[in-house]
């Protein structure tokens, strides 16, 4: 005897085999409408690098930076002086919000000043607003060499928050920065939390300001570029992404873990992301 399917079954049977195809690939870690910006440096060519997102925050590079392999397909690679602007959108200013921002480096130097920027929106105009994540160096001999995510709060020196050992070790290592306002700030080194510390007290600062928004160094200060060094997948989400997450992306990438899918037989993934509501 036939069995008959009603529209309620087939409606519910699709649902269930869609669960489970995303389940088995893993797709969607982290929601692609949370990311203000991602770059994941994957062009090979040109003279800047896109932002995947719709809000369309393409970054021009500032000579000298080149296109290089990265952790996951392309990347780029830092000389003295060179960065990458995204530009003062408004966009990319957290105010009094929560954040994240997350990204790939490699790096074998110990910076000549303070600090090689990573990702930097920072007004160190006093009183201090904004956001870096960076590595720190021989002006602070006993941090020198460390991760550091740096967040300005109207401080006088800013709320740095360390990591726990040196990180300029030649390696790609991934890093991640998260911010609750109304709890802490903590800093991730490979998908593991690191450190963290309360930053409630601050939460009605509001972080905005009018300095760019930079990757692998900040205008006009050569001291604080990543000489000699490589990035690849920078992003920045309005959120705060928990550990599994940030595990998720340091795991197999940023790109997957926003829901991008193979495209080609090398499992390579496309620039236009089928499952991202790309412009």
């Amino acid at each position: 005897m036939r069995r008959k399917w009603d529209k309620s079954t087939v409606f519910w049977s699709v649902i269930i085999a869609i669960i489970l195809m995303s389940i088995t690939q893993g797709f969607t870690a982290v929601d692609p409408e949370t990311a203000v910006g991602v770059w994941l440096f994957n062009e090979e060519k040109g003279d800047s690098a896109k932002d995947l997102t719709k809000n369309a925050l393409d970054a021009k590079f500032l000579d000298p930076v080149k296109w290089t392999d990265g952790k996951f397909d392309g990347g780029l690679e830092f000389k003295s002086g060179g960065l990458v602007e995204a530009g003062i959108s408004p966009l990319l200013n957290v105010g009094k919000s929560n954040f994240s921002m997350t990204a790939w480096f490699k790096y074998s130097k110990t910076p000549d000043g303070w600090h090689a920027s990573l990702i930097s929106k920072a007004d160190l105009a006093m009183p201090r607003h904004g956001y870096i994540l960076c590595v720190r160096g021989n002006l602070d001999p006993n941090n020198k060499g460390k991760p550091l995510f740096w967040f300005g709060l109207a401080q006088g020196a800013g709320v740095h928050l360390f990591g726990t050992s040196p990180i300029n070790d030649g390696k790609w290592h991934h890093l991640a920065a998260t911010a609750d306002r109304k709890g802490a700030m903590k800093l991730y080194r490979d998908g593991k939390l690191e450190a963290e510390k309360d930053i409630s007290a601050h939460q009605k600062e509001n972080e905005d300001n009018h300095k760019p928004f930079t990757i692998g160094g900040e205008v006009g200060v050569a001291v604080r570029t990543l000489v000699d060094g490589a990035m690849d997948e920078v992003a920045l989400f309005n959120i705060v992404l928990t550990e599994d997450q940030i595990t998720e992306i340091a795991e197999k990438g940023l790109a997957r873990a926003l829901g991008a899918e193979a495209v080609s037989p090398n499992d390579k993934l496309a620039t236009a992301w089928g499952k991202i509501k790309i412009r």
